[in-house]
């Protein structure tokens, strides 16, 4: 009978956390020797499986996204993930040398816990460590309400420019959108095994006359191309080791800098970028074609 009751509570526990969103989490790593590097991670829970991506120093000069996986044990509560394959990343390391976060079993509570924290240990691929220390996540949903408060106050106000409700409604679009900020002078790498990628380019927000010029390994593919609500696609083939995308603003619209919105798809994995140019400034996008 005691066994037969066992089970039950077993199958109970496990129907409780069957496909799920388990929602973001924002917060920091804290490294052994004190420094603090941004994170943030997005999960789903199917059953005792999870699934999701993590975004490291974002914002920052090495931000970069990574696919997660894991698990999760019903009965004990216990949520574990690590890193192990790069969507895109703007640092310089490659693929063999960069450093995954392993995180290890900490308590959760599906749909309860706000705030979690719990330590970790960075492997490369071959899996030598590399660092370890400390993993601090808050949901995601609690600086979102801050964020659209502080929106909706500046929209209101009449003493504040339209240059700055522009610029609110940007960081309220990219915090929306989870958007990766392509800068000045700056290379994003992505890594693909895909054969081709598209580009599908916008105006997310306000239409205020955005122009851009696209270079693919210093070939014209699109010059002086208005942004508009319209959505235009673009097929890049990725015919090589590595394919260089530029894009160029030539012209900034009449609020703010140039905030074009330009999606990635290579058939597996959607990246949402958005630059934040001035007048004939760009940016660039690497893609490497793994496997060869």
């Amino acid at each position: 009978m005691k066994s037969i009751v066992g089970i039950l509570f077993i199958l109970g526990c496990s129907l409780q956390v069957g496909a799920q969103d388990l929602g973001e989490y924002i917060g920091a790593i804290k490294l052994n020797d004190s420094d603090f590097i941004t994170y943030k991670v997005k999960l789903k829970i199917n059953y005792d499986q999870v699934e999701g991506y993590s975004l490291t120093d974002f914002g920052g000069d090495h931000e970069t996204k990574s696919k997660l996986r894991g698990e999760y044990n019903p009965l004990t509560r216990e949520l574990s993930f690590n890193e192990y394959d790069i969507i895109y990343t703007k640092s310089d390391v490659i693929q063999n040398d960069f450093c995954f976060v392993f995180f290890e079993p900490t308590f959760f509570k599906p749909g309860k816990t706000k705030y979690f924290k719990g330590n970790f240990k960075g492997l490369f691929s071959d899996g030598q460590e590399c660092i370890s220390g400390e993993l601090f996540l808050n949901a995601t949903e609690n600086i979102e309400r801050r964020v659209e408060k502080m929106t909706a106050k500046i929209n209101n106000s009449n003493r504040v420019p339209d240059s700055i409700k522009q610029k609110a409604n940007d960081l309220k679009l990219m915090q929306k959108l989870d958007m990766n900020i392509l800068k000045s002078s700056q290379i994003t790498t992505i890594l693909t095994t895909s054969k081709s990628i598209t580009l599908i380019i916008y105006d997310g927000g306000q239409e205020d006359g955005d122009i851009i010029s696209i270079k693919v390994n210093g070939d014209m593919l699109l010059r002086q191309f208005k942004i508009t609500k319209t959505i235009k696609e673009i097929e890049v083939p990725i015919t090589s080791n590595e394919t260089l995308i530029e894009i160029i603003a030539d012209g900034v619209g009449s609020i703010s800098t140039n905030t074009t919105v330009i999606e990635l798809q290579d058939g597996v994995n959607q990246i949402k970028a958005m630059t934040i140019l001035e007048k004939n400034q760009s940016t660039k996008i690497r893609v490497f074609q793994k496997g060869k």
